[in-house]
């Protein structure tokens, strides 16, 4: 029991609207009580207690609770809150170091992020610190005496790469714990909010009665439906399996989206999971893979967390409290289905800021489902193979593997350490589809072609799609085919403008009606188009096919398709692991057996490419060993170059009635962060720069920006950017 001294006399936040001030005892009983829940997961429910009964233990500090009275008495008046000058975290982080290490670090870091190791020993040494301690321990002792403080650790964590996940785990745990109780007081309306949703197991009971009609409605009188009831079928068998690393290998148009989800709700029951977290590469076809699960689900059952537009990060500790409530705001993952991006994903398995890491806890104990796995970037492949095999191994989570072009993710080689033992392969001996679902001929230009070329080649069909490596190759090319009926699809335009242009380009497609698009990569993954032609410029082997499979999709041509593979003679060429990617792809592409229809080749592929390329080139690895948190958040970087969301001026009435309700000083709420985030291009933080001084940008709000420069019907946001050779989506 608390020692009656703190109630009522001690707090941990100031009054909320109804008057009511939030005692210190109550929470930290509260966070420790939560906490533990969200540990229980991963083994780690006790530790998890003691984090939550330490973290605040600084606000037992005489000076912290004027701090609280002080920030009353402002708010009272109408006035802005003042910084807190008596940091409370480092309390409770030294009280837990005297205990066990693992919770010094993620009880530091509960408000600003987690630190370095060195942050951590600096911060215990100081003279400020221990000044602190004099008068916060008598306080805390009386608090804690009667409770019992278990500090029990598992065994595997003598790994040091094991331990620093775990901590990872234990903060994120932590945090969200810290912030619902927090909102809880703040804002008990939104707290009554978070309800609970629908169970795996009712979700598969839906999905299994809307598959059921759905399949009927398909028909079976083609052989791309007959071979995805196949498909299905080993998904729904394969589900039994135990948990583990799987590989779902099913050729482009085998109807994976659905499989997929058939598998992991399955597996999700009889494995007794929590949710089907599910990750694409691309923010250009999130939409449409979250609309299937929304459309078959309901809309509350489903997350769709891409972040476009991104919460902003979180503040120091030292912020207001007004600052703290906006940052209530930041998703916790706790829907039963999540539909995000690869680099949502992992920036926040990698990430130090609280708010990417109070997710983490949520991804114990559920199903990854990593949609066109191959475009993990090379340089980050030996740190994300070694995380989903921590959360494989010891977090109760099945990772699936999805791809027609599945990458050497298995045992070991001198470059990469795969997963071992070997993941299980969902579909049995994968490759007889791909033979059987062979419906297009691959074509190989033997010299290079000028973008007139390609052009001319465009215009001997009605209906042609081409692809190309860069924004800059594109917009030459949409030029250069001077068709005033032609379609253009990049980044450069919002999501609601792509998805005007593919729903165009679909209703020709069907119509039989002209059809000319030029594209970047945007369209090569996942995004359901047809065409009897396809025109590729040399890239990456797996990109090549993914473009190919956008190509007699359906099958009903009289005979195969059409899939040009051409050099540009003028091209732009992303450099680094992208370049090196495409010499690899040359070279298998110029031996006279080459088989693209044959999965084995990708493995050979991927292996030769991995030879040639630094798989951990921010020595992410070296720093995790060393519980550099801060460092390795800084430095994994699934896009190499930070970019900036811009809201752009796109549709009628468009973004401008949200961006009109949005008061300037008070921040935008989550609700307007979703809905924006359809009329948003990304750019990158130098052109963002350049186009704030030359007046092309305005901002709207905190973290909000609006493009006032120009944004054309076809093309989308221009002037184009500053170095667009090393734009590729």
């Amino acid at each position: 029991m608390e020692a009656l001294e703190t109630k009522s006399t001690i707090f941990a936040h100031t009054p909320n609207a109804d008057g009511k001030w939030h005692d210190l005892g109550d929470h930290l009983s509260a966070v420790a009580a939560k906490a533990e829940k969200f540990a229980e997961g991963f083994s780690a429910g006790e530790l998890a207690v003691v984090a939550g009964l330490l973290h605040d233990l600084g606000k037992f500090h005489p000076q912290f609770q004027e701090y609280l009275l002080l920030c009353n008495e402002r708010a009272i008046k109408g006035e802005r809150p003042p910084k807190s000058k008596t940091p409370h975290s480092v309390c409770g982080a030294a009280y837990a170091a005297s205990l066990n290490n693992v919770l010094a670090l993620p009880i530091l870091g509960h408000h600003g992020g987690l630190p370095d190791l060195s942050a951590l020993k600096s911060r215990m040494q100081s003279e400020d610190t221990k000044r602190l301690m004099e008068k916060v321990i008598p306080k805390a002792n009386a608090f804690l005496q009667s409770r019992s403080l278990s500090l029990y650790m598992p065994e595997w964590l003598s790994d040091p790469l094991s331990c620093e996940m775990f901590m990872r785990m234990l903060f994120s745990a932590l945090v969200d714990a810290d912030w619902l109780d927090t909102e809880s007081h703040f804002d008990s309306g939104k707290s009554l909010k978070r309800r609970s949703a629908s169970s795996p197991q009712e979700l598969w009971e839906i999905f299994d009665a809307k598959q059921r009609s759905f399949m009927q409605t398909t028909g079976n009188d083609s052989l791309v439906n007959s071979i995805r009831r196949e498909i299905y079928d080993s998904c729904i068998s394969s589900a039994d399996g135990p948990q583990g690393v799987y590989r779902l290998t099913v050729p482009t148009g085998g109807g994976k989206t659905r499989s997929g989800m058939a598998f992991a709700l399955r597996h999700a029951v009889k494995h007794g999971l929590d949710r089907v977290i599910f990750a694409i590469p691309y923010t250009s076809i999130i939409d449409q893979t979250a609309d299937v699960y929304r459309g078959i689900f309901g809309d509350g059952n489903v997350l769709e967390h891409h972040s476009q537009i991104d919460y902003p990060e979180n503040m120091s500790e030292e912020e207001s409290e007004a600052e703290l409530r906006r940052q209530l705001a930041a998703e916790n993952w706790d829907a039963p289905i999540i539909v995000t991006t690869t680099v949502q994903l992992f920036e926040s398995l990698f990430g130090n800021k609280t708010s990417r890491c109070r997710k983490l806890h949520n991804i114990a104990r559920s199903v990854i489902v990593l949609d066109e796995v191959q475009t993990l970037p090379v340089g980050l492949l030996t740190p994300i193979l070694n995380v989903l095999k921590e959360l494989a191994d010891h977090y109760g989570v099945t990772v699936v593997l999805s791809t027609a072009t599945q990458p050497a993710f298995s045992g070991e080689s001198p470059y990469l350490k795969g997963f071992k033992p070997e993941p299980f392969e969902i579909v049995p001996d994968p490759g007889r589809y791909f033979d059987a679902l062979k419906r297009v001929d691959y074509e190989v230009a033997d010299e290079p072609w000028s973008w007139e070329r390609v052009a001319d080649e465009m215009r001997k069909h009605d209906q042609a799609l081409c692809v190309l490596n860069s924004r800059k190759d594109a917009l030459t090319l949409f030029g250069a085919l001077g068709d005033s009926n032609a379609l253009h699809l990049s980044t450069l335009l919002c999501p609601a403008h792509r998805r005007v242009v593919l729903s165009e380009i679909r209703r020709r497609l069907s119509e039989g009606e002209p059809c000319r698009v030029v594209s970047t990569q945007v369209v090569e993954a996942g995004v359901d188009l047809d065409f009897p032609v396809v025109l590729r410029a040399m890239g990456p082997l797996d990109r090549i096919v993914q473009a190919a499979g956008r190509c007699n999709r359906e099958g009903m041509l009289p005979g195969l398709g059409k899939v040009l593979i051409f050099e540009p003679e003028d091209g732009s060429m992303p450099k680094g692991p992208y370049a090196a990617a495409v010499s690899e792809a040359r070279i298998i592409l110029s031996e006279s057996d080459v088989n693209l229809h044959e999965p084995s080749v990708f493995d050979r592929f991927f292996r030769r490419l991995w030879q040639d390329c630094n798989l951990d080139t921010g020595k992410i690895q070296e720093n995790r060993e060393r519980l550099n948190y801060r460092y390795v958040g800084d430095t994994f970087k699934m896009i190499d170059e930070a970019t900036v969301p811009i809201v752009v001026r796109y549709g009628d009435p468009g973004p401008m009635p949200i961006l009109d309700r949005i008061p300037f000083k008070n921040g935008v709420s989550r609700e307007d962060w979703r809905q924006l985030q359809s009329y948003t291009v990304s750019v990158f933080r130098y052109s963002f720069d350049k186009y704030m001084k030359e007046g092309l940008i305005t901002q709207v709000a905190d973290g909000l920006y609006l493009w006032i420069g120009s944004y054309d019907d076809s093309t989308g946001m221009i002037p184009g950017l500053p170095d667009p050779a090393n734009l590729i989506a």
